[in-house]
């Protein structure tokens, strides 16, 4: 990453801070039953948002060409591997998003849901970050928008962090293989975080925090999750969640790791309706749009 690509990102938090505060009024933050063992634990953040603290280290697709094609640039823009779903991929430029950055949009055609199902929707890949460098603690924060009249169905995957091999869809988690901390939106667009821990009880992922916020069709929402990993002989992982810049959730206790050769290795994109199966498929084809990927590490 650039030192002007750094400069921009920095420039960019900034900007967000403040967006966040204006448009804190039409976040809906709500309170409803917990739907994991471990939600009667989870707390607010007591500190600022994690892009508030942080420095920028990579910011993939800041300078993404207009109308270029996804797939090469995945592939070859990104490094990213464990690629799939790259024919739903569009990119838009910076007019189409609304932003001054360009955007990347994903389809949903009907009748899909996971990858493992009859017709694939979404896309996915793992984006390693090597200027990460094994960090113990790490930033993310990204925007997503939902089209207007967004069908949230049952639920479906969003982008989040991953260290070693990234277990999803059922994967083990052995506590030396890594973890995967991503979000997840429900029904009327509940949000929650989505997660590969070891110490999880669900036989998939682990949904925690369900309905602390909404996701709001027709707006960008500024998404940021801060993950402080665990001491190997400890359970004294965090998770931290940050919407609009509001503090919305923050979980102590998690063990992502019993050795310290787990560290968090970079961005998980992952995105699609599931689960699997017809009840969690789109009734037609919809579309989410993504933007300005930032991964931080705290300032030295």
């Amino acid at each position: 990453m650039t030192r002007s690509q750094l400069d921009n990102a920095n420039r960019r938090s900034l900007r967000l801070s403040g967006t966040a505060a204006l448009i804190a009024g039409a976040l809906t933050v709500v309170s409803l039953p917990a739907q994991a063992a471990s939600d009667g634990d989870l707390t607010r953040p007591q500190v600022s948002a994690c892009s508030t603290r942080y420095a920028p280290v990579h910011a993939p697709g800041m300078n993404i060409p207009a109308n270029a094609d996804p797939k090469a640039w995945v592939k070859s823009g990104l490094d990213a591997e464990r690629r799939w779903g790259e024919q739903n991929l569009q990119v838009l430029s910076n007019e189409e998003s609304g932003l001054d950055a360009p955007a990347l949009r994903v389809s949903y055609p009907q009748g899909s849901s996971s990858p493992s199902d009859a017709k694939e929707g979404g896309a996915g890949f793992v984006m390693p970050v090597p200027a990460l460098r094994q960090a113990d603690r790490a930033c993310l924060r990204y925007q997503v928008r939902f089209q207007p009249g967004f069908d949230f169905v049952k639920g479906g995957k969003l982008p989040g962090l991953y260290g070693g091999d990234g277990p999803t869809g059922g994967d083990e988690v052995t506590g030396k293989n890594g973890f995967s901390m991503r979000f997840m939106w429900r029904k009327q667009g509940q949000g929650e975080l989505y997660e590969y821990v070891a110490n999880k009880d669900a036989d998939y992922g682990e949904s925690v925090g369900r309905g602390r916020w909404r996701f709001t069709p027709g707006q960008w929402v500024s998404v940021e999750q801060e993950i402080v990993l665990n001491d190997p002989d400890r359970d004294n992982g965090i998770a931290r969640v940050w919407i609009d810049g509001q503090p919305i959730l923050e979980q102590q206790g998690i063990v992502y790791r019993t050795t310290e050769d787990v560290h968090i290795d970079g961005l998980m994109f992952s995105t699609f309706f599931g689960g699997h199966g017809s009840d969690w498929r789109t009734p037609r084809h919809q579309v989410v749009d993504f933007a300005d990927f930032t991964l931080m590490t705290p300032r030295a």
